[in-house]
């Protein structure tokens, strides 16, 4: 019989991104694979594609606690439903709902892929608060995926999770998504990039920070950030930086595209950069890699685990010196650039492809359910 497996979520972006990947490549003749998702979303529409069993849930990011209970309820009704062998429940909302409802529930190995533990997004007393709920659902939790080998070292020291609960299965790269044609444009200006949501943890006042730098000294540079439209109040004081730089002329905000637009935009850049404040393993960098492209980033988990076999530099959080440096010295050297990209193409190739990723999720599992 195949096993039964409930994947939860909340989220979108690259969570997004990483399921449809699994659920692409993970055998659907060993594995009966059921997601539960908000409803009307593109993770929604494509998993029903795939043919994945999709149970629309109404959860939100933001702690709301009657829609959160509203949640809850539906999970666990799903879950008496369905029986399911396995419950992988992933980021913050998703991972926890999931996991009280499979312990409410019973029966159901339950596993927690953080992508980011939730705490790292917060400061002071929240911060504390997060990381005590973070804690307290350790006993609830079978196994913990971490994206990386530091997500594994920070499960461990500041969440508390035993060593031998702990697996790190990268986020993975599908080769085969990368179109030939996507090399970079030569009639195209010098671009420095940025990909992801003007929120918190991606830092975006920072990179505008950093291109104002770039831009005193180097006039032939454009700057993009990719992931606008959502209208919060950070992505305002992020547009108002960039009028109060001088930018205007200098730095595009673009609105949120397809995948494979975003894989256009990265292929056309001459220098990835990522000011995360933290992070569990960014798609984005990997695709930046596996196109050829240097990358500049900062010194976060998942970010630092990449680059460590090369294919760019790290720099200290707001940092703005150090990025601004390596980015002017990548396009000062095009050669160095170039054999940099190379260099990192060729190692996220040897060690993210999905299909060994997913090879070793598929025999955690089956490891999982063997345990007596």
């Amino acid at each position: 019989m195949r096993i039964k497996v409930l994947h939860v979520t909340q989220a979108t972006g690259g969570v997004e991104t990483s399921l449809l990947l699994l659920f692409r490549h993970l055998d659907q003749d060993r594995f009966e694979l059921h997601l539960a998702c908000p409803p009307d979303t593109l993770l929604a529409v494509e998993s029903r594609k795939l043919g994945i069993r999709v149970w629309e849930t109404a959860m939100v990011r933001a702690v709301r606690p009657i829609r959160d209970y509203l949640s809850l309820r539906r999970l666990v009704d799903i879950m008496r439903r369905e029986r399911f062998d396995i419950v992988h429940g992933h980021s913050a909302k998703g991972g926890y709902l999931s996991r009280l409802a499979g312990r409410l529930v019973g029966g159901a190995k339950i596993i927690y892929h953080p992508r980011a533990f939730s705490y790292l997004s917060q400061r002071g007393i929240g911060r504390a608060f997060f990381l005590l709920l973070e804690r307290l659902a350790v006993r609830w939790t079978d196994v913990v995926i971490a994206t990386s080998e530091s997500e594994r070292r920070r499960a461990i020291a500041d969440v508390g999770f035993p060593p031998a609960r702990v697996v790190v299965i990268p986020n993975s790269i599908d080769v085969t998504e990368v179109n030939g044609g996507l090399s970079k444009q030569r009639d195209r200006p010098k671009t420095v990039l940025t990909v992801g949501r003007l929120s918190f943890q991606k830092n975006p006042e920072m990179f505008v920070r950093v291109a104002k730098r770039v831009a005193a000294l180097r006039q032939d540079v454009r700057f993009v950030m990719l992931g606008g439209g959502f209208a919060g109040p950070l992505e305002h004081r992020t547009r108002e930086l960039v009028v109060n730089c001088g930018l205007e002329q200098r730095l595009t905000i673009l609105p949120w595209r397809s995948k494979a637009e975003t894989l256009r935009e990265i292929a056309a850049c001459d220098v990835f950069v990522l000011t995360s404040r933290f992070e569990g393993m960014p798609n984005t960098l990997l695709e930046a890699l596996m196109l050829g492209r240097p990358a500049v980033t900062t010194d976060v988990d998942g970010s630092r685990d990449v680059l460590a076999a090369g294919g760019g530099r790290v720099v200290p959080i707001d940092g703005d010196e150090t990025m601004a440096t390596s980015i002017l010295e990548y396009l000062d050297d095009p050669a160095r650039a170039a054999e940099e990209g190379e260099r990192g193409s060729r190692q996220v190739r040897e060690n993210f492809a999905v299909r060994r990723n997913v090879e070793i999720l598929e025999n955690s599992y089956r490891s999982l359910l063997n345990r007596t």
